[in-house]
């Protein structure tokens, strides 16, 4: 089971480019110490630090294939985007 996740970890990782290779790198050092991104020093590490980084990775891919929608989305509405994000009414003066 661990080698499956590592082989996710290693798949995510390829993904990215060599500046966000870099950059996910020296954020991990400071939780997890010096990580060398190879499926062989993946399969030994623990699946909850594995899951953690694959999370991370993750998010990172999700964030960089959907910014430029949000940028032309921002861009569409001529600035005026609203100013509150919520979910739900809260109280009574949120149902205007």
């Amino acid at each position: 089971m661990g080698n499956d996740k590592a082989k996710e970890v290693w798949t995510e990782f390829e993904r990215l480019s060599e500046e966000d290779k870099d950059s996910i790198a020296k954020a991990f050092i400071h939780h997890f110490g010096q990580i060398r991104f190879s499926l062989d020093e993946l399969t030994k590490m623990d699946l909850k630090d594995l899951e953690i980084i694959k999370s991370t990775i993750s998010g990172l891919i999700l964030t960089r294939e959907c910014l430029p929608d949000i940028l032309i989305e921002y861009k569409t509405k001529d600035n005026v985007l609203p100013s509150k994000i919520s979910f739900g009414i809260h109280s009574e003066r949120d149902k205007d």
